[in-house]
C-alpha cells in the first residue's frame, strides 16, 4: 500500500531510517564485542628463571613430561576459529617448580607456525608444582584463519624457575 499523502509519508520514512540505523549500530556493536582482543605477542617474563639456550635448561626441560596433548577447534561467533590446546604436564625433575612458562602453537604440514601463544602457568594458575606432581595446562589460541593448514598442535616448556 502506497501512502500518497506527504504528511503521512515522512514520519514513516524517518522511523524506517532510524530503525535501520539502530540495527546497523547493534550489529556493529556485536561484532566489536565478540572480536578477540589482539595484543602483541609479548612474551611473559619469569624472574630468575632458566630459559631456552641456557646450559641447564635442556636437562630440566626433558624432565618435565607433557602427556595427553589434545587440540580442540572451536568456532566462535562471526566465524572466528580458536584452538584450545590441553595437556597433562608432570614434574619429574625431583625439585619444586615455582615458575613455569609454556608455549602452545599450531603448526602446518611443513612444520611452520600458524599461531602461537606463550603463557605463565606457574605461579599464575598454581603457586608451586611439587616433584612428581602433574597439572592440566590449557592454552587458547584465537583468531586463526579457517582456511589455514592446521596439521598438529605443539606445547613446550620455555622457562623454568625452581624454589
Amino acid at each position: 500500500m502506497l501512502i500518497r499523502e506527504p504528511e503521512l509519508r515522512w514520519p514513516i520514512v524517518m522511523l524506517a531510517a532510524l530503525l535501520t540505523a539502530a540495527i546497523a549500530l547493534l550489529v556493529a556493536g556485536m561484532h566489536y564485542v565478540t572480536q578477540p582482543v589482539l595484543t602483541p605477542n609479548v612474551a611473559p617474563a619469569l624472574e630468575r628463571a632458566l630459559y631456552i639456550g641456557q646450559p641447564e635448561f635442556e636437562q630440566f626441560r626433558e624432565q618435565i613430561v607433557i602427556e595427553q596433548l589434545v587440540g580442540k577447534e572451536k568456532v566462535h561467533p562471526l566465524n572466528n576459529l580458536a584452538v584450545e590446546i590441553t595437556a597433562l604436564v608432570r614434574n619429574d625433575t625431583g625439585r619444586r617448580i615455582s615458575g613455569l612458562e609454556m608455549r602452545g602453537a599450531i603448526r602446518d604440514a611443513q612444520n611452520s607456525t600458524v599461531r602461537e601463544r606463550t603463557v605463565v602457568v606457574i605461579p599464575t594458575r598454581q603457586t608451586i608444582l611439587e616433584a612428581d606432581e602433574a597439572i592440566n595446562v590449557r592454552i587458547l589460541l584465537e583468531s586463526i584463519d579457517k582456511d589455514s593448514d592446521r596439521a598438529h598442535a605443539v606445547m613446550e616448556v620455555t622457562a623454568i624457575r625452581f624454589d
